[in-house]
């Protein structure tokens, strides 16, 4: 008997599950997930962890290590006596993100223009390689310096990892040398 071969795990594209019974069944799988990684969490490291959900059709979920009530109440408790620091890195962390979604539109708006220029090129010289575009070289290279640095004024409020779009737009510093074909 002949076995079927698949694609094995693959990475999925993060965004919104277009179809609604689909969206559901993510959504069901998702939550056991977030929910058994809490539980993991607390365990190895002794933490109180709450979790509250919102389904796309409107139903509440909520997980707690302990009681939602408690880890709510000690939340609140601490966001009171700590508002200040809380109002500051609330105001710095909007501010990073925007900064960051601002950038990210930027290098999509590039990557779109870039993509038309290489069409038109196509077509109008059928069969030669598209010259690589200095202007844009020079762009992409601003771009990666500012996201560096919102890279760093994100560290000042530990949301790194949450700063990562496709830097394959972003030339090494060789390939203004080469084909340009990017």
């Amino acid at each position: 008997m002949e076995r079927k071969t698949s694609k094995g795990r693959q990475k999925i594209e993060m965004k919104l599950v277009e179809s609604k019974d689909a969206r559901y069944v993510t959504f069901s799988k998702r939550k056991l997930s977030l929910f058994n990684k809490a539980t993991e969490f607390s365990s190895l490291t002794g933490s109180d962890v709450g979790i509250f959900l919102i389904s796309p059709s409107g139903r509440p979920y909520s997980y707690a290590s302990t009681s939602i009530e408690n880890i709510t109440h000690k939340f609140l408790e601490w966001k009171l006596e700590n508002s200040n620091v809380v109002d500051q890195a609330d105001e710095g962390k909007s501010n990073v993100f925007k900064t960051f979604d601002d950038l990210n539109e930027e290098v999509q708006i590039m990557k779109e223009k870039e993509k038309n220029r290489k069409w038109r090129y196509k077509i109008l010289y059928p069969g030669s390689q598209v010259p690589p575009d200095k202007q844009r070289l020079e762009q992409l290279v601003e771009h990666k310096l500012r996201l560096e640095k919102i890279k760093e004024e994100a560290n000042n409020y530990n949301l790194t990892e949450k700063f990562e779009f496709d830097l394959n737009v972003v030339p090494s510093q060789d390939e203004g040398k080469s084909s340009g074909t990017h």
